[in-house]
């Protein structure tokens, strides 16, 4: 499928450091947000492809490094996908609750927020520690979107859709492929304000 994009990037290191713009670590990680409102303005593959590139570099349990990405391009199209997603959860796929199921009901409710991008992180691997590893993939890659002035959010609504047998198909993800982290990458619209976070709950033993 011409839209589909299964990326198995290889590493670039010296693209990395000639293209990444700088920004100090603990800056990005408590200025990024996940991000529900997105500018009409698309993404390049080739910054795609860099940030693809720092996600990989993230720690994988004995080196396995379990992980492919498969990128679905297009608003309209995410739009769709979000329609057959709603219809899925109304029909009692996944979890739900009163909330959910009002969001829901919602026609102009998009689950990827228009969004011009999915980023769907698959473990490749049955090992227990793979979709962990996915995970850690994921906040590099939504990391390092913000560092670039993107922004993310991870759509977890998604995921019992995606690892449908006929989403696979239709999407072209191979039926190996586990979906873990979804996340919409775009142009912000508006960046959220932090609600804080509690303090971190410590033992010290």
């Amino acid at each position: 499928m011409s839209n589909t994009m299964v990326a198995e990037t290889s590493l670039r290191p010296e693209t990395i450091a000639r293209e990444t713009p700088k920004m100090d670590l603990l800056t990005a990680i408590r200025g990024r947000r996940a991000v529900r409102a997105y500018t009409n303005q698309t993404v390049d593959r080739r910054t795609i492809e860099r940030l693809l590139d720092a996600a990989v570099e993230a720690p994988s349990a004995m080196g396995l490094e379990p992980w492919a990405f498969v990128v679905l391009e297009g608003r309209d199209r995410l739009r769709r996908f979000s329609d057959d997603v709603k219809d899925g959860l109304r029909r009692g796929e996944g979890e739900s609750s009163p909330h959910l199921r009002e969001m829901l009901a919602d026609p102009s409710f998009n689950i990827f927020y228009g969004a011009p991008a999915l980023v769907i992180v698959c473990a490749t691997s049955r090992q227990t520690q793979a979709a962990e590893d996915c995970c850690l993939a994921a906040q590099n890659f939504m990391l390092a979107a913000h560092a670039e002035g993107l922004a993310t959010c991870p759509i977890g609504l998604s995921r019992v859709w995606l690892n449908q047998p006929a989403t696979k198909l239709r999407l072209g993800i191979p039926g190996e492929y586990v979906p873990v982290f979804p996340v919409i990458l775009g142009h912000p619209a508006e960046r959220p304000a932090s609600h804080g976070r509690l303090a971190p709950a410590v033992l010290w033993r």
